[in-house]
């Protein structure tokens, strides 16, 4: 374009934009730059909330305070990843089951933030439901997996699932594509429990789940742990697991063993969650033992199974043993429908081996109501025939019944 014909520039201010104009870069631009700070306030303000919800989800699913289980002791530990990173989809449980034994679930849920919570969550009610049925390892993840299938945003989990049986010193267990158990021996040694892994959950259309059985000593300590404990972007997996069976090796404390594998498998550098759960076999001493049970009938089956194994440590032969859970167990059932109203209550048991006699012990804390009819001393009558002695004191604190017999069959 030749010089003459370039236009001039207007310098008359009169024609220049008016304030608040679309052209004028005062009032306009700073209300482009406040509706920028307002959004991004509000999505910081989103971002927070959303937080907020996933953690208090999942607290709500990881319990702070474990059941208490006789003979079994236990302990766990939750690790969000970097600051930086939205809550995952970490969790553990443990269940206590009907016949005594343990139901123990540790899962991984991909995905992070209300999404991935959300879906642990109706993971670990569905996994609780089908423990408290009974089932199988196995069949637990079955049903678990087809419950998984059918959830509106499925996404991938995996999960490892066991029964510990105290009495019989035995972990079942079976994996939907999660790291095998780690079992620490009381001698020491820390060794991984060998079994076929399986599919994640949501994965495939007819998954197979197979069990494995892991004999567990008195003292033995099982762990379980999310891959968070063992693989990073810059750790391989089977480097992590080594490191972990060597930080873990001669660890006898649940809660010490918690609180320090973190930092020493990975440094404590982790950009994913961490769930540990550790459960310890506890062994039960020889010359007496004291159980604190809730009031109510199911704690029967627990105070059966704990109270005979320690018979069999304490040296009672099987007829002493039958015999005398039958009167405790009467003894019991005394305190648990006749001392309380329905409520929170829980009544104790202390057995002692006194020499070559046994004596057991128990005691409420409520006021036993008048029985009726012809059988309200049966109980009583079938406690003195299968003990050598029985006392009953009554207080207005409690009731306190003292069975008492000597031991013949067993060893003393």
């Amino acid at each position: 374009m030749a010089a003459e014909e370039r236009p001039e520039l207007n310098s008359d201010p009169e024609s220049a934009p008016a304030p608040g104009d679309p052209g004028d870069p005062g009032e306009g631009g700073d209300a482009i730059i406040g509706a920028a700070l307002e959004g991004l306030r509000r999505a910081a303000h989103e971002v927070e909330v959303e937080r907020s919800v996933t953690a208090t989800l999942q607290h709500s699913i990881l319990r702070e305070r474990l059941p208490e289980i006789p003979g079994i002791g236990f302990a766990a530990r939750y690790q969000p990843g970097s600051a930086e990173a939205q809550i995952g989809g970490d969790w553990y449980d443990v269940i206590p089951l009907r016949d005594g034994k343990a139901g123990l679930a540790i899962g991984d849920v991909v995905g992070r933030g209300i999404a991935a919570a959300a879906r642990m969550a109706h993971l670990q009610s569905a996994v609780r439901a089908y423990a408290l049925e009974g089932l199988r390892p196995s069949v637990v993840l079955e049903r678990t997996d087809a419950f998984a299938q059918e959830l509106e945003d499925r996404g991938m989990a995996t999960l490892l699932y066991a029964v510990l049986d105290p009495e019989a010193g035995a972990l079942r267990f079976a994996s939907a594509g999660h790291p095998p158990p780690l079992i620490l021996t009381p001698s020491g040694e820390a060794i991984f429990a060998e079994g076929r892994p399986g599919s994640p959950l949501g994965t495939v259309t007819f998954p197979s789940f197979e069990e494995s059985v892991v004999a567990l000593e008195p003292g033995s300590l099982v762990l379980l742990y999310t891959d968070g404990l063992v693989e990073s972007p810059t750790v391989p997996l089977a480097d992590g697991m080594a490191a972990l069976a060597e930080a873990a090796a001669g660890t006898d404390d649940p809660e010490a063993l918690c609180r320090t594998l973190p930092a020493q498998v990975l440094s404590g550098r982790s950009a994913d969650d961490i769930a540990v759960l550790a459960i310890r076999l506890e062994p039960l001493p020889a010359g007496r033992i004291s159980l604190t049970l809730p009031a109510e009938s199911r704690s029967l089956a627990t105070l059966r199974r704990v109270l005979g194994r320690w018979l069999k440590v304490a040296g009672a032969g099987e007829t002493e043993i039958y015999e005398t859970l039958v009167a405790v167990g009467e003894a019991s059932a005394n305190a648990i429908a006749h001392a309380y109203p329905a409520g929170d209550a829980s009544f104790e048991v202390e057995a002692a081996r006194l020499g070559a006699d046994l004596e057991v012990t128990v005691r409420d804390f409520g006021r036993w109501r008048q029985a009726r009819g012809e059988e309200r001393r049966r109980g009583l009558t079938l406690m003195g025939q299968l003990m050598g002695e029985v006392t009953i004191d009554k207080g207005k604190d409690g009731t306190t019944v003292v069975l008492r017999r000597s031991l013949e069959d067993g060893a003393p």
